[in-house]
């Protein structure tokens, strides 16, 4: 495999141009990230950065489908241009898509819907001319965590948006993920091909139980309130929900970098079956965690990934995690160091 160079340790750049919810405003966008986190970034020694787009941010009417906003478009425009002037890749991932959200469940109609397909497709197109004269710097990455019954259709559809895009840009590397939330199992059920500027893309966010502990937006994470350290033994949480967690992490007494090497198996059997280069777009652990089990778990995680010589962004530069303070004036050194190593 190939590694991913200029697109090694990076970070995304969530809650900004997309899941801004009520947040969303022309002050909001102008200021929770600016051209001052991008050069913050270049001296930390981020290579690139992520950047989660929905398509209800430039396309601001659905009653005028494959209209798009020029003064929104403006903000994906600076931050390539940012990025450029301080020697930062950036891969544009189109986060929420028309027809297709990672927790949309049943209103997702991008597979069966035409004309949320074509919306898709001329989305793709006008991305493609608009950043033609672009070059390495820039990946696209087509859809954000994938969730459907299988991976037929999306296996039909994310080629047809490679050619759209090559029509305009022929050179353009393109990331492309599985199913089940980019799960890194579902690799070996997207479709495979011997072109090189495609790249395949998992998500790493084991174990699910501490990155995402108490996260509200999960059922059953959200009802156990107490907190849960990395490495943790499942034996010590036997009360929750008579075992669940112990069920979760069967054949293990402790849940440790092993367990991270063990989830990691089916990317390194992708790799050593395809060839194929994989990039991690993204990783991280919520904000509630402790903070010393949250740099244990970025230092293990990160360390593996370099060992394979996987790129790999962190959710997220600002939010979720606690990288930056809320009021982004400072930030955890010895995250950003576990980062970037």
């Amino acid at each position: 495999m190939k590694p991913l160079e200029g697109y090694l340790h990076g970070a995304n750049l969530g809650h900004w141009l997309s899941q801004y919810g009520h947040r969303g405003s022309e002050e909001y966008w102008s200021t929770y990230i600016t051209k001052k986190d991008i050069a913050r970034m270049a001296e930390w020694g981020i290579d690139h950065v992520r950047l989660p787009v929905d398509y209800m941010f430039f396309e601001t009417d659905d009653e005028k489908p494959m209209v798009y906003d020029e003064s929104r478009l403006a903000y994906i425009d600076n931050t390539i241009e940012w990025c450029g002037e301080y020697g930062i890749n950036l891969i544009l991932d189109l986060h929420h898509a028309p027809g297709f959200v990672f927790l949309g469940g049943e209103k997702n109609d991008l597979f069966t819907n035409e004309k949320n397909r074509a919306r898709f497709l001329a989305i793709w197109r006008m991305f493609a001319k608009r950043y033609s004269g672009i070059g390495d710097r820039l990946i696209f990455e087509l859809l954000n965590e994938l969730v459907w019954e299988n991976s037929d259709p999306w296996n039909e559809l994310w080629p047809e948006a490679c050619e759209v895009i090559w029509k305009e840009s022929p050179h353009r590397r393109i990331i492309v993920g599985g199913n089940h939330f980019n799960s890194a199992s579902e690799l070996k059920n997207l479709k495979v091909t011997p072109d090189e500027r495609i790249i395949y893309n998992f998500h790493f966010y084991e174990p699910i139980w501490f990155t995402h502990q108490s996260a509200p937006w999960v059922d059953f994470l959200r009802d156990y309130k107490r907190q849960i350290e990395y490495p943790f033994r499942p034996a010590d949480h036997a009360e929750f929900r008579d075992g669940a967690i112990v069920r979760a992490y069967s054949g293990y007494e402790v849940v440790d970098k092993k367990y991270l090497e063990d989830r990691l198996k089916p990317v390194d059997k992708f790799i050593e079956e395809t060839g194929k280069t994989v990039y991690c777009g993204e990783y991280g652990v919520f904000f509630v965690a402790p903070r010393e089990s949250a740099i244990r778990w970025l230092n293990d995680v990160s360390t593996l990934l370099k060992e394979r010589g996987i790129g790999r962004a962190v959710w997220s530069y600002r939010g979720f995690a606690t990288i930056t303070s809320p009021d982004n004036k400072t930030w955890d050194e010895e995250m950003v160091k576990a980062i970037v190593m």
